[in-house]
């Protein structure tokens, strides 16, 4: 799985990854592809290859998986009302490929 968030998401948009002083952002996005493509040659039985980026389908069937409590079901809290003191649900979108 390779998720781009909102931010960079909006930088794909501006075109940054396109312009030449940038060349290192270019090289970020690059990097988890070439290792995903290295580790689908590789492993047996073949894993499944999702790229996807902040708000569309594949990010959301991505964190139904990842933390599949938080549903339109329990959107505040595992399904109580309002204020009722429901976990919290962590999401961050600032932590490098690396870090998670």
């Amino acid at each position: 799985v390779i998720y781009h968030g909102d931010t960079i998401k909006k930088w794909k948009e501006k075109g940054y990854h396109e312009s030449p002083e940038h060349e290192n952002f270019r090289q970020q996005l690059a990097t988890p592809v070439e290792d995903a493509q290295e580790i689908l040659a590789t492993r047996f039985p073949m894993p499944r290859y999702v790229d996807c980026v902040h708000g569309d389908s594949q990010s959301r069937f991505l964190f139904a998986k990842v933390n599949p409590s938080q549903t339109h079901n329990s959107v505040y809290g595992y399904g109580g009302p309002a204020g009722a003191g429901g976990a919290a649900v962590l999401t961050s979108h600032s932590k490098s490929s690396w870090t998670i």
